[in-house]
């Protein structure tokens, strides 16, 4: 068999119709279900395996982030250098790493697919979802050039309806998008459901709720006093998606309830980032403001130490920038 469904073939037993659960007929150009008859087919070489009622929000994500396909990459570029960066995405898939080298592992929104890289440099293998073509398209470009195409494949697919078979997976990975979803208890449910007994999920930056109520509106106000003293009526353009704008993350107390209620019997918050955090950010807007590449590498490096500390301190425990979590 050739074509783009044919690379499916060895992970077949893993899928599933997204509509009904049921099995899938893969031919050369697409896939048909057993049981309620719906057919799939691809986008630019890509399995597609969204349901074909996606929510609106969604659907949004989907184009906003092929859209802005080279605007992250630019980013990417920079984040990878940056000390918090390094630090806490170390962090999560250090998590994932107790699993034995040959386990398989989901990941869903994988974006441009670095964390996956690192995960097929550790020895694992890797099925890796998005809904958007544009990025899913990078990964894929970025795991084969590192010669991993026997040992991940990428389709896209819906978190909260995802198109696998129940217990799959020994591990799976969400980094920075589930509060992207317009039903993150959906999504951690669909996780539940597709790891194995024992199997591990892993969280990674997801945004603390405080934040986005109190040092972003007030960031936003000081970036818009410095764009006028220098002269830059203009508003810089749009960046950051509509999920982005509607969601406010998670609190430690409704992150820890909606992973309890999706079936994980143990969970693990981890505080990921505060001095750092807000330099980090804090230079990506100044370098969208001033048109030009920020780094403050060296304030991030020092304040990693103390972020660890304070992380460790019983009220500020709950108040980090972001949330690392493991659950099983």
């Amino acid at each position: 068999m050739s074509g783009t469904w044919s690379v499916l073939l060895p992970w077949k037993d893993l899928l599933r119709c997204p509509s009904c659960g049921s099995g899938l007929e893969i031919s050369p150009n697409g896939a048909a279900c057993s049981g309620c008859g719906a057919g799939f087919g691809d986008v630019n070489g890509l399995p597609d395996l969204l349901p074909p009622d996606v929510h609106p929000l969604v659907a949004s994500e989907r184009e906003h982030y092929t859209e802005k396909v080279d605007y992250y990459l630019r980013m990417h570029a920079t984040w990878c250098g940056s000390p918090f960066y390094r630090h806490y995405h170390t962090a999560f898939l250090d998590d994932l790493r107790r699993l034995p080298p040959g386990s398989l592992i989901l990941e869903t929104g994988c974006g441009l697919g670095n964390d996956g890289l690192e995960l097929l440099r550790s020895g694992y293998r890797l099925v890796e979802t998005d809904v958007s073509p544009g990025q899913l398209a990078e990964a894929r470009r970025l795991h084969h050039g590192e010669g991993f195409e026997d040992a991940s494949f990428h389709l896209l697919a819906d978190a909260t309806r995802l198109p696998f078979a129940d217990a799959s997976f020994d591990g799976m990975l969400m980094v920075a998008s589930l509060h992207h979803l317009p039903e993150p208890g959906k999504a951690l449910r669909e996780a539940r459901r597709v790891l194995r007994p024992g199997g591990l999920l892993v969280l990674g930056t997801e945004p603390n709720t405080w934040q986005s109520r109190t040092i972003y509106p007030v960031g936003k106000i000081f970036l818009r006093i410095i764009r006028a003293l220098a002269g830059k009526g203009q508003e810089p353009p749009d960046t950051v998606s509509e999920a982005d704008r509607l969601t406010e993350g998670f609190s430690a107390a409704s992150l820890s309830r909606l992973l309890r209620e999706a079936g994980f019997n143990r969970v693990e918050l981890k505080p990921a980032g505060y001095l750092s955090a807000a330099l980090f950010f804090a230079s990506t807007e100044l370098s969208q403001l001033l048109g030009r590449t920020v780094r403050l590498f060296a304030l991030e490096r020092l304040a990693i130490p103390l972020d660890e500390s304070l992380g460790r301190l019983p009220l500020l425990s709950r108040y980090p920038w972001h949330w690392n979590a493991v659950a099983s």
